[in-house]
């Protein structure tokens, strides 16, 4: 019998994914804006919260030995974020190869329209007992809706 690494039977899916976070405190380095690492952080929370929206259920690949790991992050930092500034952080999936997917990511602060930075992750799928990739199964690609052009930002939306 094989066990679903998927929740529920069908979901609404959607090209793009949001997280809205507000900047803590404790995320402001020694130079008075949010510490580089945290924009990784930020896209790490919104991929995981993306493909459980689409009934990815990571528990359930864990428990069976697989999983998603990072093979390759490339950011662009393009402004600061500073405590209490509220940033949506919009995630997709650019495009599928046979071990591998291509998440990008853009972090911005719609109160004044500024994209504080441009992410770009590849993803490998892996046996993580034998800690080797494996070829995407079918059952981690059915719910993911591939977005090769970037989604319009939050604020290009409305109107």
């Amino acid at each position: 019998m094989t066990q679903s690494i998927h929740q529920g039977a069908s979901v609404a899916v959607q090209p793009h994914f949001d997280l809205a976070h507000t900047v803590a405190e404790d995320e402001i380095d020694a130079q008075q804006h949010v510490h580089n690492l945290r924009y990784l952080q930020w896209t790490l929370w919104a991929a995981g919260r993306h493909t459980e929206s689409i009934g990815w259920d990571a528990k359930a690949a864990l428990d069976r030995g697989l999983g998603w790991v990072v093979r390759e992050h490339s950011i662009q930092y393009r402004g600061a974020a500073l405590a209490g500034d509220q940033i949506i952080v919009r995630t997709w999936v650019h495009d599928l190869q046979r071990f591998a997917s291509r998440r990008k990511s853009v972090i911005c602060r719609p109160a004044d329209q500024k994209v504080l930075a441009k992410v770009e992750t590849r993803w490998v799928f892996v046996d993580l007992r034998q800690h080797k990739a494996l070829a995407i199964p079918d059952l981690a690609k059915q719910n993911l809706v591939l977005c090769p052009e970037p989604p319009p930002l939050p604020w290009e939306e409305l109107g």
